[in-house]
């Protein structure tokens, strides 16, 4: 399904770079997605294909993106909220990020599982998203 059919640009992004990496949602060790404001992260935790629509709650009451919290760690660094959003370079700082939490150097932000495949999302304007999945 394309945009033009109704899909989403996160799902459909998404769909494409698990298809692309071979691996699925259950295999992402450390993520980063789009958080320009309080309840994108949420949103984006279920389009990733995370969690399903209405999960997020019990994810976020039971810690499970926190660091050491579980099922995922999002947004090790803060997000965008914490480090800001040029425009651009918000997605760079993610992938950042993930190679520095997949090299083991995240230093007081580092998930302590080791991850070995990281996700990163980024939304912009209305119909845009993109992401990338790093392996190590």
């Amino acid at each position: 399904i394309s945009i033009e059919e109704g899909g989403k640009p996160t799902v459909l992004a998404s769909q494409a770079a698990f298809e692309k990496a071979g691996v699925g949602p259950e295999d992402i060790g450390v993520a980063q997605l789009q958080d320009t404001e309080s309840g994108a992260e949420i949103m984006h935790m279920a389009e990733n294909g995370f969690c399903k629509d209405g999960d997020q709650e019990e994810w976020l009451a039971n810690g499970w993106t926190e660091i050491g919290g579980g099922k995922l760690p999002v947004n090790t660094d803060g997000g965008c909220l914490a480090c800001g959003e040029p425009i651009g370079a918000s997605g760079l700082r993610q992938i950042y990020e993930n190679v520095q939490q997949l090299r083991g150097r995240g230093g007081a932000r580092q998930v302590p599982t080791q991850p070995k495949v990281g996700y990163s999302h980024v939304y912009g304007a209305p119909g845009l998203a993109a992401v990338a999945i790093l392996q190590r």
